[in-house]
């Protein structure tokens, strides 16, 4: 790859709007608390399992932990982007940058500002777990995902998802027989397409295998209400099958796209090939596979060959392993029928970690189509038009 192929792509980029098909983003309240700190905890640096400290030599211990991983690389570079702290952090500098965090998100429109003008969202879909539906008061910038994990999970008011979710919590269920659930379940869906939700999204693989039955409704509605100590592990299963059947009756009805968590969820259930039989029960429900199923990139790229239903999408990916990204995103170019069902999301909670997810999928971008160009795969004015789909088109497609 030649560095004027790379730099020619890349400026090409940074001009481009962006639409992110997956963030967690934080309420304005989270938002205008920031600090370092609270950034770090709020990344997937904290995924690290490295303790910040609070002295000097705490957090040069922090930083010669931590620095090498890939969700910090790329954190750094946002931080740098943002508050220019000469390209790196270090003890030295650290509690100037934290002052300024808070100093910048005193401003209650502060991190709007960073994901319209840093990253140049156009917009971005809102998977908002604690509060499903949820555009956080912005409908201008973010379009609601309904999370369906609680459902699937949730047979018993003391049963949780991974994400400590409940349907009690969440719905009036007190008194509700199983038939009442399902309707209220389907009501719930209906509003919250009918009031701005573009997808449905599943992240089970974090609690349950992706090897979804189409379950049975006799079966589940002796369960609903079960005691969780007696049931089986089959009989959860079973239970969770019915109602992501349910969930997949109204995606297909409303014709709304289902994300689904691939890999890096519980290894032996994650694998995105497990998904298979879903994907051929419900042809006209376009699945949209997460992560490129990391470590299973292939199988991805393999599924999205075979069945025009599915769609991949590299949110996280790129931070999770820049490397993996691009050989992901030289493959799925290749091997996918159409570059229109290829697409990213941030995957993050704050917009500084939001931009730094978005330069390691701009530089992803960026390398794959110059090697691409040099490699006389395709020219130069072909690379600048897939880049545009890559970064914005392919998701507004999709999600509008």
């Amino acid at each position: 790859m030649s560095a004027r192929t790379y730099r020619a792509i890349a400026e090409h980029i940074e001009t481009l709007p962006v639409v992110s098909s997956h963030e967690h983003h934080l309420e304005d309240a989270d938002q205008n608390a920031l600090t370092l700190e609270r950034i770090l905890q709020c990344s997937y640096v904290d995924w690290q399992g490295i303790s910040v400290g609070e002295s000097d030599s705490d957090h040069d211990r922090f930083l010669d932990q931590a620095r090498h991983n890939s969700y910090y690389v790329w954190l750094e570079k946002a931080l740098d982007r943002i508050y220019r702290i000469g390209g790196k952090l270090t003890a030295r500098n650290w509690r100037n940058l934290s002052a300024g965090i808070s100093h910048t998100h005193s401003d209650p429109e502060a991190h709007l500002r960073i994901l319209r003008e840093h990253c140049r969202y156009r917009y971005a879909l809102a998977d908002v777990y604690w509060n499903t539906g949820s555009d956080l008061g912005h409908p201008d910038l973010f379009k609601p995902v309904v999370r369906t994990d609680m459902f699937v999970a949730g047979f018993h008011p003391s049963v949780e998802d991974h994400d400590g979710n409940s349907p009690w919590r969440f719905l009036h269920l007190d008194g509700l027989t199983f038939d009442g659930y399902v309707e209220l379940l389907n009501e719930f869906l209906r509003n919250s397409v009918k009031n701005g939700a573009v997808a449905f999204k599943l992240a089970a693989a974090y609690e349950r295998t992706l090897a979804l039955g189409t379950g049975s409704y006799d079966r589940a509605a002796r369960i609903f209400m079960k005691p969780p100590a007696d049931t089986t592990e089959e009989e959860r299963l079973v239970y969770g099958d019915y109602i992501f059947r349910v969930t997949c009756g109204i995606a297909s009805e409303l014709g709304i796209p289902y994300q689904v968590h691939t890999g890096l969820g519980r290894l032996q259930g994650s694998n995105p090939l497990l998904l298979e039989p879903v994907i051929e029960r419900y042809p006209d429900i376009v699945f949209v596979l997460f992560h490129g199923g990391y470590p299973w990139i292939h199988e991805t790229g393999a599924l999205a060959h075979n069945h025009p239903n599915v769609h991949l999408d590299m949110v996280w990916l790129p931070l999770i392993s820049t490397s993996a990204a691009l050989q992901a995103l030289h493959e799925y170019i290749e091997v996918v029928p159409s570059s229109d069902r290829i697409a990213w999301g941030g995957d993050c909670w704050t917009s500084e970690e939001s931009l730094g997810a978005l330069l390691a999928y701009q530089h992803v971008v960026a390398s794959v189509l110059a090697e691409k160009v040099d490699g006389s795969y395709f020219d130069l004015a072909e690379a600048r038009l897939l880049a545009e789909k890559l970064l914005y088109r392919n998701a507004q497609n999709l999600y509008s």
